[in-house]
């Protein structure tokens, strides 16, 4: 009896243990990205941590079900189509643009208030030079998709 109860113990260590060691990495990717906002033409989203692309941030954010979109690859890149279901005007000349406040980072300058800025809340972002596949998230940087025109 005593055996069966040593063993039952060990078993309920190892299991926890087990869990505390896998359990926390879920954790952690869960929270590289904070949903600011989401509306039919607006997402803002703030990075929690220095971790992947921007499209790779709003696939955590479409698999938890916080938001939605479509689009489809590209040679440039991730193109998106609509995000919570608009799609831009083209009579409008309505698009998705990326907005954010990084500017430089490691030599590369990943936005230009020269090609537009969108105000947040007081927050200057500037028209990102890259698409959402090429722009890296980078801990405490705002980054945002709304619908513009040209």
């Amino acid at each position: 009896m005593k055996n069966t109860q040593k063993l039952a113990a060990l078993f309920v260590a190892a299991i926890a243990a087990f869990a505390g060691f896998i359990l926390p990495a879920c954790t952690d990717n869960d929270a590289d990205v904070t949903l600011l906002e989401s509306s039919e033409t607006l997402v803002v989203i703030r990075a929690e941590a220095t971790s992947g692309s921007m499209q790779d941030a709003i696939a955590k954010l479409k698999e938890a079900g916080q938001i939605t979109y479509e689009g489809s690859e590209s040679e440039y890149g991730f193109y998106i189509t609509s995000v919570n279901g608009y799609t831009p005007d083209a009579s409008k000349n309505e698009f998705w643009a990326v907005y954010t406040t990084l500017g430089e980072y490691e030599g590369v300058s990943y936005s230009s208030a020269e090609y537009g800025t969108y105000n947040y809340k007081g927050t200057s972002c500037a028209s990102a030079s890259y698409g959402i596949s090429g722009l890296p998230m980078v801990e405490g940087y705002l980054y945002i998709l709304t619908i513009s025109t040209y």
